[in-house]
This record gives structure tokens, C-alpha cells and sequence, in this order.
């Protein structure tokens, strides 16, 4: 894979593939976020050996749906690696290198892989914007990509604020993320998440388990009983999510959630 028409002709490759995958699993409700979700670098080292990477021939899996993790999203991932790290061990920087790369850290912010997008982020803004600039819009994404990264999985706030001022980068909805995540504000961080594109969602992910137990713990210490709705609009979750995936033990009744009872004397 040093070889630079063969890197074009494995990324065309993928890029097809990647669509099948996408176009197969969206005939079934979910089942691409599904695909993704299921999707770890861990998952993709036990499942796939290098000589199977990205095999000739074959067809997207036909039943996605009943096998939502499937191993073509898994090889799908492992040829993306390969072809990053063929792209690096032969120093390329040049405008293929620039669409390789903006088209596996999408990708693979999709599948929450940090392993993956991580570096490739990196990468594309130090070492191939400087010699290939990226246009302003991408230039704007990508950024963007690398602050909430920094904030949301690292929880490192003082790095993220360094790289926006290193960028002079300017976002209204960043910024407002920024701000939640400082002041542990989950009412506007739930409405954040709801305008930003797809690939900021999901980057936002890495911090919701810590904004979401944060506001339960806060009704905890501020409510006796709550309306259900409002329970629901603070955790980010259905109640029946809150039940069963975050073990919340207070009790429904009706619409009314009781969250302490006080003890007779």
C-alpha cells in the first residue's frame, strides 16, 4: 500500500463499500446507529485478521438487521486503519491524503472509535493542512471536531479553549457547549445536542453519562417528587431508559415520579 495509485484505488474501494454498508442498513429502522454503536476497535482486532481485510469480491451482508454489528462495518474499519497508515508511512500529504483522511474521521466518529479518529484528526490539521490547506468550511468542521473531542471525551477544557484561540475559531454552538460543560449546565447542553449536525451529537455522547448523572443527583438533593416529564427533559432519557440503563430506584406513580419520602417520626 505505498504504492500511490494502489491507496487510491483500496480508498475507492472502501468508499464504495462504506455506501452499500450505509444503503443495506438503512432499509431497517435504526439499524445503522445500531452498526455503529456495536462498533469498538477492540471488536474489530477480534474479529478481523489482516489477510482479510477488505477481501475481493462478496456482497454487503444481506441481513444487517439481524446481525447489527456487522463484520463488514468491521472490515470496513480495519482497511480504514490500514489505509491511514500506508497514507502515513509514505509521508503523503497531498490532496488525496487531505479526502482519505476527512472521509475516515467522519466515519469513524460515527462508530465512537477515538482510537481511530483521534490521531487521523490530528494528523489532518498539523501535518497535512499546513502543506494541503483544507478549504474554510472543512478547516471550520474539523476544528470544531477537535475541540469537542478534547472537551467532551477528555473532559480537558483548558486544552479546548487553548486550540480555539490557536484557531481563532468561532461557534456559537461550540462555544454554548463549552459554556454547559464548564458550569455542569444540563438544561442547555440537552438543547445543544439537538441542533448540532450528527458528527457534533456524537461527539457530545462522551460527556452525556457524566452531565446525566450530575442532574439526577441534583433532583436528588433538591426534590421530594417531580413530574415525570420533567425528570425525562433533565436526564436526557425516557424513564423506562433511566430504569433499565441507569438503574434510577424511584418510584412512578401515574405521571409522578417520588424521589424521597419523608420518614415518619
Amino acid at each position: 500500500l505505498l504504492d500511490f495509485k494502489v491507496q487510491e484505488t483500496y480508498y475507492n474501494k472502501i468508499v464504495e463499500r462504506y455506501m452499500q454498508f450505509c444503503a443495506a442498513a438503512g432499509r431497517h429502522d435504526d439499524a445503522l446507529d445500531k452498526a455503529f454503536a456495536s462498533l469498538s476497535l477492540d471488536n474489530v482486532d477480534q474479529k478481523i485478521s489482516p489477510d482479510r481485510v477488505l477481501p475481493p469480491g462478496g456482497t454487503v451482508l444481506t441481513s444487517i438487521a439481524e446481525n447489527t454489528s456487522s463484520t463488514e462495518l468491521s472490515v470496513l474499519a480495519m482497511s480504514m486503519r490500514k489505509l491511514r497508515e500506508a497514507i502515513v508511512a509514505s509521508s503523503r500529504t497531498d490532496t488525496f491524503a487531505q479526502r482519505a483522511y476527512v472521509f475516515i474521521i467522519r466515519a469513524m466518529i460515527l462508530t465512537a472509535t477515538y482510537e481511530s479518529y483521534h490521531p487521523a484528526l490530528l494528523h489532518l490539521l498539523y501535518k497535512i493542512h499546513p502543506s494541503t490547506p483544507l478549504s474554510s468550511p472543512e478547516l471550520h468542521e474539523f476544528v470544531s471536531y477537535h475541540i469537542l473531542d478534547l472537551s467532551c471525551r477528555l473532559g480537558d477544557l483548558c486544552d479546548a479553549f487553548l486550540v480555539r484561540k490557536r484557531w481563532d475559531f468561532r461557534d456559537k454552538r461550540v462555544e454554548m457547549v463549552l459554556k454547559a460543560l464548564m458550569h455542569d449546565d444540563w438544561v442547555n447542553f440537552w438543547r445543544i445536542r439537538g441542533v448540532v449536525d450528527g458528527y457534533q451529537r456524537k461527539l457530545m455522547g462522551w460527556a452525556e453519562e457524566g452531565m446525566r448523572k450530575h442532574a439526577l443527583k441534583c433532583l436528588g438533593r433538591s426534590y421530594l417528587g417531580v413530574d415525570k416529564a420533567y425528570v425525562e427533559c433533565c436526564a436526557g432519557r425516557t424513564w423506562e431508559e433511566l430504569k433499565l440503563k441507569d438503574g434510577v430506584g424511584w418510584e412512578l406513580e401515574g405521571n409522578k415520579v417520588t424521589i424521597r419520602r419523608i420518614k415518619a417520626k
